[in-house]
């Protein structure tokens, strides 16, 4: 609990990092002087709205800027009222950045008076008297929970040594004073008890002495044995049970991060300007080797030129006259003459020797039932053959299997005559002509 004093916030930190806690999630609770409470009008906000307006609903009640200030509140048990919590929104800042640095976060952030419902039966409606370690004495009421009303009460004493009957009667006056103003106000239900919490004082005893000045049930607070104020307020605000209805804290309260910052702007600058001098010192580095290479280049083309109109000039020297060309020209012209007539002649002398054999022996394998082959012709270039027939048909038929076989496939038959003979049998004439194509004497 942040308490008042020489700089709260800086010993809170300093705990922390003494008792080496870190990466945890932390409840903040606010004590006197740290916060405001004020009590107005109801405005009427939805709970979207309301951490955004209520700093500037309270802004004639507060001496800081809405901009500057925290604020978080609930519609209060009495009727058209309005709890409002209020606290400086800069130092919470700056605590929630010492935090990030020790991978803390504040998981709520709320006040001592509300923590104190946990001294009351929250089905019910309960006042409070307790004394935080200022010395104030306060009352607060709680109705099912939910803080209502609270007042201090300045100008009584009381000694943890002796309990003055006049000192308690005036607590008693004052504490009844404040059940009559409320009893109007809490039309739903009235404070039924009062449990008794204060600082240096024997709770049992001052519970005692109140209970017989006045009309409520009075009892002690019974959570905590030993330990002081604050104690049991850190205590029950860490409680599992403890449910506050304020919480200060905000993701809206986490600083932004800004991506363009004075240091980096220098340092993109920087970076920019040195990557520039890197680029601009390549490129001139590149463009004195490409001079260098424009350069060598230049020589060689000027030698290549010079070597080329040498060449050139013993080139003309070396070229034969027309005349000369005009007689290779013929002279090769007369040797692929000689070359075809040979050629035809070594086909010529080739067919000589292996005689007509193949053609024979192609006829024997195309023999048939109806072609009878009396007379066979056979010259280089000619194929003549006769015979009976049985049908007309049977000519083209046999002539129609030649081309499967190599040694008559050459041949082009002419001419194709069918006649009777004596017997008046029928008779067939083929003559054909060897095809010598390639061959041109």
């Amino acid at each position: 609990m942040l308490s008042p004093g020489v700089e709260p916030w800086g010993a809170a930190l300093k705990l922390l990092n003494d008792l080496d806690i870190n990466h945890v999630d932390i409840n903040v609770i606010l004590g006197h002087g740290l916060y405001q409470t004020l009590l107005i009008d109801d405005p009427g906000l939805n709970e979207e709205d309301k951490r955004a307006a209520l700093p500037f609903q309270i802004k004639d009640f507060i001496a800081e800027s809405p901009s500057d200030v925290l604020a978080d509140g609930y519609a209060s048990p009495i009727a058209g009222r309005f709890h409002v919590f209020v606290c400086n929104r800069n130092v919470l800042v700056h605590f929630y950045t010492q935090l990030k640095k020790i991978h803390c976060e504040p998981n709520l952030v709320t006040v001592e008076d509300v923590v104190l419902r946990q001294w009351t039966k929250l089905d019910k409606t309960e006042m409070v008297l307790s004394r935080d370690n200022q010395g104030v004495i306060q009352l607060a009421v709680f109705d099912k929970g939910k803080l209502c009303f609270q007042r201090q009460i300045r100008g009584l004493m009381l000694d943890g040594g002796t309990l003055q009957p006049l000192v308690i009667d005036d607590l008693a006056l004052e504490i009844q004073r404040s059940l009559d103003y409320l009893r109007p106000q809490l039309k739903t239900s009235q404070v039924s008890g009062l449990v008794v919490s204060v600082e240096d004082i024997d709770d049992t005893e001052l519970a005692f002495q109140l209970s017989s000045r006045l009309m409520v049930s009075v009892r002690p607070q019974s959570l905590f044995d030993e330990g002081a104020h604050h104690q049991h307020i850190v205590q029950a605000g860490n409680d599992a049970s403890c449910s506050p209805d304020v919480n200060l804290f905000t993701k809206d309260l986490i600083p932004k991060t800004s991506w363009l910052t004075f240091e980096k702007m220098l340092f993109c600058w920087g970076a920019t300007a040195f990557m520039l001098v890197m680029v601009s010192a390549y490129q001139q580095l590149q463009l004195t080797e490409s001079k260098e290479l424009v350069e060598l280049s230049k020589l060689e083309l000027n030698t290549a030129q010079t070597l080329s109109t040498q060449l050139d000039e013993q080139l003309k020297l070396h070229v034969p006259s027309l005349a000369i060309e005009s007689e290779i020209n013929e002279a090769e012209k007369r040797l692929a003459a000689k070359k075809s007539v040979l050629e035809a002649v070594r086909k010529h002398d080739t067919a000589s020797q292996e005689g007509y054999s193949k053609a024979f022996n192609a006829l024997a394998s195309l023999s048939r039932n109806d072609i009878s082959v009396s007379q066979i012709y056979a010259a280089q270039d000619t194929l003549d053959v006769k015979g009976l027939v049985a049908t007309p048909e049977s000519v083209p038929a046999w002539l129609s299997t030649f081309q499967t076989e190599e040694a008559l496939a050459n041949f082009d038959f002419k001419e194709m005559s069918l006649g009777r003979d004596e017997q008046n049998r029928l008779t067939f004439s083929l003559l054909s002509t060897h095809s010598l194509e390639d061959v041109k004497p």
